[in-house]
């Protein structure tokens, strides 16, 4: 029977994505605005620790939360910016050509669209969307240096996304009241943090050795451990070859996952959002039929939601199609073995494809095939990884 403590480390909230035992949900307040606040995160910045986009999305009603870096294809990004849109929208990104905030006017709604990650990547996502470029930019002076002082800032005048939002909204919104409510999620997250720290230094002096503390447990251990938890996931990408002049970025078309614990199988045929590579069909092992005639992102996106569970370790080989995923806003599990690293750790060697590795460690011809019926390339790779991850956890039986 697990402890408690590994009980609360492994159980995560549905809504904030934390685990449980920092869990700031009951801290999060609804505050209603006329202003649209749409966040564009990049994906490198869901890995932070204390998410502040998110945070603010979830206590702001009238906002909407994308995480990509490329948006062009997205409908819901493109009707809000849209030249025609009913309601204007601005980019809040300082720079010289940015006006006040202060001087938008009060009388009318709009839609102001925020970029989630540090300077550079945000950055990134300006250049790599020319239609957020396009946009009128706005700008304003924080009152006070920020208050995030787990994670440095560059510059004074930085702060945080949900610290920019709190002050901004107050601009524009000052018949709403101050929306200082909305750094109460961040600020006991913030708080948690720090006295994490300090408990964790204070442990450090008083003499405990480092002899004494447990081992690390090995792959074979944690995959045994994790068994009902494991969901080995794979994907197939729309990949243009890199010297392509007409290369566009890759994306992801089939996604399987097997869960090993109950047998069930999910798969999703994603309908490509931009052009079909001459040898994207041939290589995922699907007809051009099948892949155009596949469902929509969003689709995938619930439906993937409804299959997979908060607590699920993904095992995957590679990190390449869950990259891909997590820049489509599918929600991906923080908690995940890639089964490449770990079985080149253990057997001192890399392997070139998950194939290799299962005739090298002996998986590839199991007393009791895997049959998942999931067509293509992806069925094929999904039944390898689901042989290796059976015969490595049997080898710790």
């Amino acid at each position: 029977m697990e402890s408690k403590m590994e009980s609360s480390r492994r159980s995560v909230c549905e809504r904030c994505r934390r685990p449980h035992s920092v869990c700031y949900c009951a801290h999060i307040p609804t505050l209603p605005t006329r202003t649209k606040v749409l966040l564009l995160q990049h994906p490198r910045e869901r890995h932070v620790a204390i998410g502040t986009a998110r945070m603010a999305h979830l206590g702001l009603p009238n906002s909407v939360f994308r995480s990509s870096t490329h948006f062009d294809s997205d409908p819901v990004v493109q009707e809000l910016v849209a030249v025609d849109a009913p309601v204007p929208a601005y980019v809040l990104f300082p720079g010289p050509e940015a006006m006040n905030v202060a001087d938008l006017p009060r009388d009318k709604d709009i839609t102001l669209v925020v970029l989630d990650g540090t300077w550079s990547l945000a950055k990134k996502l300006l250049t790599l969307n020319p239609f957020l470029k396009a946009l009128p930019r706005v700008a304003f002076t924080p009152s006070h240096p920020s208050d995030y002082r787990i994670r440095r800032q560059p510059a004074e005048f930085c702060v945080s996304t949900i610290e920019a939002l709190a002050e901004v909204l107050g601009i524009l919104e000052p018949d709403r009241g101050p929306f200082g409510s909305l750094l109460a999620p961040f600020q006991a997250m913030v708080a948690r943090q720090e006295e994490f720290i300090h408990d964790v230094h204070a442990r450090r002096h008083h003499g405990v050795r480092r002899r004494n503390r447990p081992a690390k447990p090995t792959l074979l251990q944690s995959l045994t451990a994790d068994w009902d938890r494991l969901l080995c996931v794979q994907g197939e990408a729309n990949a243009w070859p890199r010297r392509d002049p007409d290369r566009q970025p890759p994306e992801i078309i089939h996604w399987a996952a097997w869960r090993p614990s109950t047998g069930d199988v999910f798969q999703s045929i994603v309908a490509p959002r931009r052009t079909l590579a001459r040898s994207t069909s041939r290589h995922a092992g699907l007809t051009d039929e099948a892949i155009s005639g596949g469902v929509s992102l969003d689709r995938w996106r619930s439906d993937w939601l409804s299959f997979a569970r908060p607590d699920d370790v993904v095992v995957s080989w590679g990190q390449f199609y869950l990259g891909l995923a997590i820049e489509d806003g599918v929600a991906i599990s923080q908690r995940g073995v890639d089964l490449r690293i770990e079985v080149a750790k253990m057997r001192k060697g890399r392997f070139k494809t998950i194939e290799d590795a299962c005739v090298a460690l002996g998986a590839d011809a199991p007393a009791s095939p895997v049959s998942l019926e999931v067509p293509g390339r992806a069925g094929r790779r999904l039944a390898a990884l689901a042989r290796l991850v059976g015969h490595l956890a049997e080898r710790n039986v």
